[in-house]
């Protein structure tokens, strides 16, 4: 009875302190996938409170995107390649315009952030105006398309992983403020193809 007791207690020892290094271990090999999210959309044009911004014959065609990419476990160094931002108007969801960010090391950190200036073309001003000018919002599908690779390191050296492509999209919604309503952080989710 005595070395049974014995040998339960010993097994709950065991259990007690190996579960960490088991937990620690399984988040070590768990995906360090990054989040995006957009942080503000701010179309100038369609700021109706500013009478500077919108100008029918000459608008200001740039479109203020601000970018946040966001790690849960920040234990890898990460490296992003270039980051293609193209933005879509409206239900049909025609191509308005892109921008490049330049790719960058996030390193360790848990947050970075990149801001991206889209230069519109194609994007119909007059009607957008006229609608947040009404009240009502217009539709801005945020497309982000880039990839990124993982520091690994063994006994020799220290090198990138090939990289993983990403694509991600989000709708937002622009008010006659000129920025997007939603008043937290937007994140983009996989796009899925139809």
């Amino acid at each position: 009875m005595g070395s049974k007791a014995i040998c339960i207690c010993f097994i709950s020892i065991f259990l007690f302190f190996s579960s960490p290094f088991v937990i620690l271990i399984t988040l070590a090999c768990v995906g360090v996938k990054p989040r995006f999210y957009v942080e503000e959309l701010y179309i100038p044009s369609l700021n109706t409170s500013n009478p500077l911004t919108h100008n029918a014959t000459n608008p200001n065609t740039s479109i203020i995107i601000d970018l946040e990419f966001k790690r849960e476990l920040a234990h890898v160094p990460l490296r992003y390649r270039d980051i293609n931002v193209t933005l879509y108007y409206g239900q049909n969801r025609s191509s308005v315009g892109g921008a490049v960010v330049a790719g960058f090391s996030q390193g360790k950190r848990r947050t970075a952030r990149r801001r991206a200036v889209v230069d519109a073309s194609g994007l119909p001003w007059e009607e957008a105006f006229e609608r947040v000018s009404r009240g009502s919002g217009v539709e801005v599908k945020v497309e982000v398309d880039t990839g990124y690779m993982l520091r690994r390191c063994d006994e020799d050296r220290c090198y990138y992983t090939k990289a993983k492509a990403v694509v991600v999209a989000a709708d937002l919604v622009v008010d006659g403020s000129g920025v997007e309503v939603s008043k937290k952080a937007m994140r983009l989710k996989k796009k899925v193809s139809v």
